[in-house]
């Protein structure tokens, strides 16, 4: 088996992890779907199943983008591309494609592409909480 074999049973495996993923997280949305419809909820509950659906419904369309991701990650190993940042064109750590495989930026352009040219924003200082003195 070449390196690039390797590299795409990698990756189909990583498909197959997060298709499964998606199937489960469906799943639980159905489930907290069918009890909803058939009850009559207050306002605090229906407002907190709202907020849970939100959540599976965000973690759903994450996988999702993941999974398109695996696809166009392996489309580059049939290119002779995986591993080349997209952007730069420089070598992808390999550290960063252990943990995402599906990655198709360095970590530098991912940055900027996340936060722009200038960077992350800078952190605001925190001041130390004073608080009042009944003994004054």
């Amino acid at each position: 088996m070449t390196n690039n074999d390797e590299k795409i049973a990698e990756l189909e495996r990583e498909l197959v992890r997060t298709r499964e993923e998606i199937k489960h997280l469906r799943e639980q949305l159905q489930e907290e779907i069918e009890p909803a419809s058939a009850t009559d909820e207050d306002s605090a509950d229906a407002a907190a199943a709202i907020y849970e659906r939100g959540k599976v419904i965000s973690l759903i369309q994450n996988r999702e983008d993941r999974m398109r991701s695996l696809h166009e990650a392996i489309e580059r190993v049939h290119k002779g591309l995986y591993g080349t940042c997209k952007s730069c064109g420089e070598e992808i750590a390999s550290e960063r494609l252990k943990i995402m495989p599906e990655t198709s930026l360095c970590v530098r352009c991912a940055n900027r592409q996340e936060y722009g040219p200038y960077g992350a924003p800078p952190r605001r200082r925190e001041r130390p909480i004073v608080l009042a003195d009944d003994d004054l």
